[in-house]
């Protein structure tokens, strides 16, 4: 017993030693690169002054507000408990529908629509029969995804509210297992309401 552990310890401590990046006697494996040696006085000196295009800036503006959601690293608003209306979300959808016509719209979480298309714009209506039916809130759904697309926009949160839920052209979103409260925009291509 005591011999099988001495050879095992044996074998352990060879293959330990045993190279495996370069496996080649040590007088022809490659040394290993200097350290170099940084001089901290090592400076660049301008010899010609600066022009007012060379100086940098102190102020930084940030041209894109909307990159940390875009990169899903934004913190969402969490609001207070009591709050009637969620406002955990980035982007929102919300459809609404009227007499007489049919819209859907992005809301940001600061209350601003982004992007919106309604059955009031003549472009839409004129390619449609009616503006209330199935097949003209379909078109709005299918609108309303190629501008969010093209506006930079991938993903929206749809939240209804109770009297909204009972209707049956928004049970399809949940017969269709849009159950998740994050989801990309390009579905609303494939499971807009029918």
């Amino acid at each position: 017993m005591k011999f099988n552990c001495l050879t095992r310890s044996l074998y352990l401590t060879s293959f330990r030693q045993f190279n495996w990046k370069y496996p080649y006697p040590k007088h022809f494996q490659p040394s290993p690169p200097e350290k170099e040696v940084i001089d901290p006085n090592n400076t660049v000196k301008v010899e010609n002054p600066l022009s007012e295009n060379d100086k940098f800036n102190n102020e930084y503006i940030n041209r894109n507000p909307r990159n940390l959601e875009q990169m899903l690293l934004e913190i969402k608003p969490n609001g207070f408990l009591l709050d009637a209306p969620d406002r955990v979300f980035w982007n929102k959808l919300s459809f609404e529908r009227s007499a007489k016509h049919t819209a859907a719209k992005v809301i940001h979480n600061s209350g601003r629509t982004i992007v919106s298309a309604s059955t009031q714009e003549w472009a839409i209506r004129k390619h449609l029969k009616s503006t209330i039916d199935k097949a003209a809130v379909y078109n709005i759904a299918r609108i309303l995804a190629q501008r969010c697309l093209e506006s930079g926009i991938y993903f929206v949160s749809k939240e209804f509210s109770a009297q909204e839920l009972q209707t049956n052209k928004v049970s399809e979103y949940e017969l269709e297992g849009l159950t998740s409260s994050y989801w990309p925009t390009s579905w609303l291509l494939f499971s807009c309401i029918r």
